[in-house]
C-alpha cells in the first residue's frame, strides 16, 4: 500500500483493465493496481484491479494494517547520474512511443498536424524557460494533451524530479503551485513529484540505470512514462 495514500472514504472514478481510479475528498485520489503495475505512492496492488468494490466504494480506516510502500526517490551520485543521463539519449528514442514527446528531441520528417502543432507549443514554452520566464512556459504546456494525464503535466512531474536529483528540493515545490491545473489525478501526480514521491520502476531506474528498467517506466499509460522522462532528459541536458 502506497505511503503517501490518506484514509476516508473513496468512491470508484474509472475502471481500467489493469487497475481503478478511486477519488476521496479533497483531491484524494487512490489507484487498485494489478501485481504487474506494482507499488507506487497512490497504489494498492491487488490481484485483480478489475473486481468490482461492495457498492463501488472503499473506506480506510486512519490506520490500515497493510504494510506501506516507501516511495522515496534515490538520489543517485554523479557518475550514476551521468549514467541516467546517457541512457536517456540512447534509449530513450527506442523505447518511447512514436506519439509520446520523445519527438522534441527526435523529430521524425512529418507528424501529424496535431502532434507539430503540440511539438511547436513545448518548443515555445523550453525556449521561455531557457530565458528564465518560468511561470510563463509552464503555463503554455501545463495541461496539455489528452489522455488521463497530459503529456505536458507528466512532462513537468519529469521536470521536478530533475530539480530533485540535481539537489534543489526546494525550486522543485515552488514550481508546484505554476503546475497545478483543472485535474485532478495530473495534479496528484504533480504534488507527488515536487516531493519526490515515485513508484517503483522509477526507483529501479533512478537506483541503477539500464534500458531494461527504462523500457519497463516508459510502459506505464499510453505515453505518460515516456513523456516523464522527456521532461527528465530535458531539465538534466539544460538546467533551468
Amino acid at each position: 500500500m502506497g505511503d503517501c495514500i490518506r484514509s476516508g472514504r473513496y468512491r470508484v472514478a474509472a475502471r481500467h483493465t489493469r487497475s481503478t481510479l478511486l477519488a476521496g475528498a479533497k483531491g484524494c485520489i487512490l489507484f487498485m493496481v494489478a501485481c504487474d503495475i506494482g507499488p507506487g505512492p497512490l497504489n494498492i496492488v491487488v490481484d485483480n484491479p478489475a473486481r468490482p468494490l461492495s457498492g463501488d466504494a472503499l473506506q480506510l480506516p486512519p490506520w490500515p494494517a497493510a504494510p506501506r510502500f516507501n516511495s522515496a526517490m534515490p538520489l543517485p551520485g554523479k557518475s550514476a547520474l551521468a549514467r541516467l543521463e546517457q541512457l536517456l539519449d540512447t534509449a530513450l528514442p527506442r523505447h518511447a512511443p512514436p506519439e509520446s514527446l520523445i519527438t522534441l528531441f527526435e523529430p521524425p520528417r512529418r507528424l501529424p498536424p496535431r502532434q507539430a502543432a503540440r511539438d511547436q507549443r513545448f518548443h515555445e514554452a523550453l525556449d521561455l524557460i531557457s530565458c528564465g520566464r518560468l511561470e510563463a512556459g509552464i503555463a503554455l504546456i501545463r495541461g496539455c494533451g489528452e489522455g488521463l494525464t497530459p503529456s505536458g503535466d507528466d512532462f513537468i512531474c519529469g521536470l521536478m524530479l530533475a530539480l530533485r536529483l540535481q539537489r534543489h528540493p526546494a525550486r522543485a515545490r515552488a514550481l508546484l503551485p505554476q503546475a497545478l491545473g483543472g485535474n485532478l489525478v495530473a495534479n496528484a501526480f504533480l504534488k507527488l513529484a515536487a516531493r519526490g514521491r515515485v513508484n517503483i520502476a522509477l526507483q529501479r531506474l533512478l537506483e541503477h540505470p539500464t534500458p531494461a528498467r527504462l523500457k519497463a517506466v516508459c510502459a506505464f499509460g499510453h505515453s505518460s512514462g515516456a513523456d516523464l522522462l522527456c521532461g527528465l532528459r530535458q531539465a538534466l541536458a539544460h538546467p533551468f
